[in-house]
């Protein structure tokens, strides 16, 4: 672009665009033919065009410009900044350029870096152009050129600008034809006799552009970059992707379209597990979101926060509770948790949450309570009273004895019996608190005797208090004058056997044998002739 280029050049180019930039994102075949074949036109820029008034250049229907940035022998242009920001603010994609003085790919390297630092407060959404054509250059050999041009390109392509190469036809025709980044020929000329990767296309340096004073350098557009080089967004590059915000390369976390997502130091979308200062994240194998909420990985359920944050502990979604393990990478409890609280369970055939009320689990009844703790011992619920073993908290059916004595739950559904029921064909009371009665008791319907060697109600002869007394096969205890064995008995109020006794029944005079039988008193005229006979039994 230097002032004795434009003086040697004198021609047009045109040609066939066939060769991606190397390093770049494919973008397939591009043409430059003739003018016919562009999509837009240009100028480039520098000191010696003086001030630009940039929105009669934009009038003029100029859609792109290239502005040169400085050099290492010169520094900053000092028309770069009115330049760059003119530019942007008329609508014109900007790109830069730097003159080049490299020799070396480490001094081409540091050029880059130093294009970068001048670069950095303004926006550049075009490409990034290195200028090889100085003297300096000619004696070099053609590896020497490609790994400068290399070392510069591949600087400014891993800080996510668009590099590009610029020198004239002649330059590489013969010295860079293995140039693979895109190439911006210049050739003062009808037509373009170079082929390779030709991007733009400096046709002549006699350019009369409205808002230029005098003649400015004029260039053709055959390589559309829309796609390559975006204000925001995600790009693929190299087989990786990169985020752009305000047409910058990000690297760390991004916010975009209501998720996050982490770029890498060298600007690359991370997927997987991530782990930084604030916390572990799982990013997306397909997109790179950030997982948030319930996820299954790799055969694991994992819980994650809004922000993406991997969490340990107990998780409330909804109404259901959750345990996801601190021991086990805080991965989702499926089955049995202990902790000071007590004992829970999580449900493992379905979505592993928290089980509360009456559960069947192993073919085992267990009851939980409201906040998942696991019960045990006597609890009491609308359908009655259970007691739940609490050493293993599975419901207990069946007898089971506790300091208060002993009790009968049911078989059914293990509720605590209360009243008189029959178990394996014997007869039992339980007392309103379910502990089994013993010994005597009364009942609504009358009096009874349970055996308090074992609870089972009597029936027949039985001796109370040393009171004997008989149960009917009902069990109930008999008063008053009763017949067993075709016998008459004699019982009083309270059940008890009769013996040596005179009694008065319905006004008629008996006595009782020693062995309780009742027997009626009958008189003759006199004394001694009285005689027993059996009472009638009602």
């Amino acid at each position: 672009m230097r002032k004795q280029w434009k003086r040697v050049l004198g021609r047009f180019c045109a040609g066939l665009l066939t060769v991606a930039m190397l390093g770049m994102v494919p973008a397939g075949e591009v043409s430059a033919v003739t003018s016919n074949g562009a999509i837009a036109q240009g100028i480039d820029v520098s000191k010696h065009n003086g001030a630009v008034n940039w929105g009669q250049v934009a009038a003029s229907g100029m859609k792109f410009t290239f502005i040169k940035v400085g050099s290492t022998n010169s520094g900053v242009d000092p028309q770069f900044v009115a330049n760059i920001t003119g530019a942007q603010a008329a609508g014109l994609k900007t790109g830069v350029y730097l003159y080049s003085y490299a020799t070396t790919p480490e001094q081409a390297a540091n050029e880059a870096n130093l294009v970068l630092q001048w670069i950095a407060p303004y926006t550049v959404n075009f490409p990034i152009v290195f200028d090889i054509e100085d003297s300096c250059h000619k004696g070099l050999s053609n590896q020497q050129l490609i790994d400068i041009v290399n070392a510069f390109c591949s600087v400014i392509d891993a800080a996510g600008y668009y590099p590009m190469v610029y020198s004239n036809r002649n330059m590489f025709v013969d010295k860079m034809a293995n140039a693979g980044w895109d190439k911006w020929v210049a050739q003062y000329n009808s037509n373009c006799d170079y082929n390779n990767n030709v991007c733009f296309w400096q046709y002549s340096s006699q350019g009369n552009v409205s808002g230029v004073g005098g003649r400015v350098d004029v260039n053709y557009q055959y390589k559309d970059y829309s796609q390559l080089i975006i204000p925001e967004g995600f790009i693929e590059h190299n087989g990786n992707v990169r985020f752009y915000s305000n047409w910058k390369m990000q690297k760390g976390w991004v916010a975009y379209n209501d998720t996050k997502y982490f770029l890498d130091g060298a600007g690359n979308l991370v997927r997987g597990w991530l782990t930084d200062q604030t916390g572990e994240y799982y990013l997306s194998p397909q997109d790179g979101s950030i997982a948030r909420g319930q996820c299954r990985i790799d055969g694991g359920d994992y819980y994650f926060t809004a922000d993406g944050i991997k969490t340990a502990g107990w998780v409330n979604i909804g109404e259901a509770k959750y345990f996801y393990d601190p021991t086990s990478n805080g991965t989702m409890k499926r089955d049995w948790l202990s902790d000071d609280k007590g004992n829970f369970y999580f449900f493992d055939r379905t979505d592993g949450h928290m089980l509360t009320g009456g559960q069947v689990i192993d073919n085992v009844e267990y009851l939980f309570s409201p906040d998942g703790v696991r019960q045990h011992g006597w609890v009491s619920l609308e359908n009655g009273t259970f007691y739940y073993d609490p050493s293993t908290g599975g419901k207990v059916k069946g007898f089971l004895d506790d300091a208060k004595g002993r009790h009968y739950l049911s078989p059914d559904d293990g509720h605590m019996v209360t009243g008189a029921i029959v178990i394996d064909k014997q007869n039992y009371f339980f007392n309103a608190e379910g502990i089994m009665a013993t010994g005597r008791v009364e009942r609504e319907d009358g009096s009874y005797y349970y055996d308090p060697a074992n609870g089972q109600m009597v029936t027949g002869w039985f001796t109370a208090a040393d009171k004997t007394c008989y149960a009917d096969a009902s069990g109930h205890i008999v008063t008053g004058v009763y017949e067993i064995d075709k016998q008459p008995y004699y019982f009083d109020a309270t059940g008890a056997l009769v013996r040596n006794q005179a009694i008065e029944i319905n006004g008629a005079a008996y006595v009782t044998t020693p062995d309780g039988i009742l027997t009626e008193v009958v008189e003759d005229a006199s004394p001694e002739n009285t005689v027993a006979a059996a009472p009638s039994v009602a």
